[in-house]
């Protein structure tokens, strides 16, 4: 996602579940990563060399909605680009 002068008016990714069983991350130090967490959205915190654990639609799937989906998006940054890819 490229800088953004603005970022309160604009969305890098919108609200989302991944299709995937599981997501791993690798945080590129740039914020921007949100978790939906008890009705509201929360900012990921960025550790270095940390790996972000996430379950998709198909573990919650296969769970009966035991496990659910984690609902995420992506913010952009006024000063750093931020990269994703599947």
């Amino acid at each position: 996602y490229p800088t953004c002068p603005r970022p309160e008016l604009a969305l890098g990714v919108e609200a989302h579940t991944d299709i995937s069983a599981l997501t791993f991350l690798l945080h590129n130090m740039v914020p921007g990563l949100q978790l939906f967490h008890q009705g509201k959205w929360i900012t990921a915190e960025c550790i270095p060399g940390a790996l972000i654990f996430q379950l998709g639609d198909q573990v919650e799937i296969l769970s009966n909605g035991k496990y659910k989906s984690g609902l995420h998006r992506g913010l952009v940054n006024k000063e750093k680009v931020r990269m994703s890819w599947p």
